[in-house]
């Protein structure tokens, strides 16, 4: 069954186009442009019409998030970041079940596709037990309708907790199985960083990718204490010990990468390496600015993501995206409009190396509905969605063609926040009286 989508407006590149059409085949678009013309050549397709109170836009591309720590929101505020971790994150995610995974997890994809993301990178700590809990995590991606991709986390060093711990045999076994089971999944391989994996596991990682043709996300240089401490000890900051180990190059994604010198920034380019910017992350937990408009003008594809999800929505990542760099420059102009829609769609599909982020012929065709009644009519829309768009102006998301969200929660997704709710109530139970 083919479908042709009529948009009375539309974002592509984010550039507005009027009465513009998409035909879907399968789970991509296999056709874009005017719609007159597409009717003409498509004429038995069936029709999905858009009228001008609402504008089509490429769907939310989501390059970093730790699903579990929607579980931490609320009461682990405003902690430094040392706290934040030993008190909060490594208190409560390491004794989740996979069944606790699952409903969490739901709850946050659900929450993600309300605000029109369509594609989630989610870097997946708890694989010290063996591959149940990403099972779980893999399976509520399912349920929830959401395009995943699981960045498995590999994790070595005696200060990792046990449940995020693994040898390096033991990780490269298991994420070959995960591989073997889930061929519709993508999933890749993450060693955590250069504090959490062992040099020896962060090559290793490497030469797996190389051999399963995927990627290699790792947090890199997400706070200062970290270029300071690899300086002392291997005589080389984050992103040049990284190319000392032979690891930065295409295949690499390095998450954060905020304190990086200008050299390491060219470094990164002249590698061919790719970079996730999580700007309200960073601001939660005073981490500070990546330099993405240099990263720009050096042209490392650069993603966003929504990281610790205390509010998953690329809407709000690209926002402060571009807020920060202006304060950051002092520049109104340092990083504009397009160039933040651009790493929420288009440019972060690449940085991921996906066929996604555009409404264009041959990427799979995921899209949002977003409402615009409320926009100014001298006003650009793209300017619109990425300065005032909030997720209450999503009317409904689609991935692979299928709508999975009309701007009602569903029973599941209801179901998941009412378990949620419980297993925190019974987690932080436990803690008062361990305490």
């Amino acid at each position: 069954m083919k479908t042709l989508v009529r948009c009375a407006r539309a974002l592509c590149a984010g550039v507005e186009r009027n009465d513009f059409a998409m035909l879907i085949a399968d789970d991509r678009f296999a056709d874009a442009g005017a719609y007159a013309a597409l009717r003409a050549k498509y004429p038995a397709a069936a029709q999905r019409t858009y009228g001008r109170d609402v504008v089509v836009v490429p769907g939310f591309v989501n390059g970093h998030s730790h699903a579990y720590q929607i579980l931490l929101r609320g009461w682990a505020d405003d902690l430094p970041f040392e706290t934040w971790r030993r008190e909060a994150l490594y208190a409560i995610v390491p004794q989740l079940s996979p069944d606790d995974v699952y409903w969490a997890f739901l709850l946050a994809f659900s929450e993600m596709l309300a605000a029109g993301i369509t594609t989630v990178t989610e870097f997946f700590y708890l694989n010290g037990a063996g591959n149940a809990h990403a099972e779980a995590a893999i399976g509520a991606a399912r349920d929830a309708g959401i395009r995943l991709i699981l960045a498995r986390s590999w994790m070595d060093v005696a200060s990792a907790p046990t449940a995020f711990r693994e040898t390096i045999e033991l990780a490269a076994s298991r994420t070959r199985d995960l591989m073997d089971a889930h061929p519709e999944v993508n999933i890749c391989v993450a060693p955590h960083s250069l504090h959490a994996a062992s040099h020896e596991m962060i090559a290793a990682a490497m030469d797996f990718a190389r051999g399963r043709d995927c990627l290699v996300h790792i947090h890199v240089a997400e706070a200062e204490y970290e270029g300071a401490q690899t300086l002392e000890r291997y005589g080389a900051t984050p992103i040049c010990l990284l190319d000392r180990l032979h690891v930065l190059n295409e295949r690499l994604v390095a998450i954060h990468s905020i304190y990086v010198t200008a050299d390491e920034r060219r470094l990164l380019a002249e590698r061919g390496a790719r970079v996730v910017h999580n700007p309200l992350t960073n601001q939660y937990l005073g981490d500070g600015i990546c330099d993405v408009t240099e990263l720009q003008r050096l042209g490392v594809p650069t993603a966003l993501g929504t990281d610790a999800d205390v509010k998953p929505s690329i809407l709000d990542e690209m926002r402060a995206a571009s807020l920060l760099q202006k304060i950051a420059r002092r520049d109104g102009s340092a990083l504009g409009a397009a160039a933040a829609f651009d790493l929420g769609t288009a440019q972060g599909a690449r940085a991921l190396g996906i066929p996604a982020g555009d409404l264009g012929a041959g990427l799979y065709a995921d899209y949002a509905v977003l409402d615009v009644r409320n926009v100014d009519p001298w006003s650009s829309l793209r300017n619109a969605v990425v300065y005032r768009a909030e997720s209450s102006w999503v009317r409904e998301t689609y991935v692979g063609g299928r709508r999975v969200w009309n701007g009602e929660r569903s029973a599941a997704t209801q179901r998941a926040k009412a378990r949620t709710a419980a297993l925190m109530a019974s987690l932080r139970e436990r803690r008062r009286r361990e305490s």
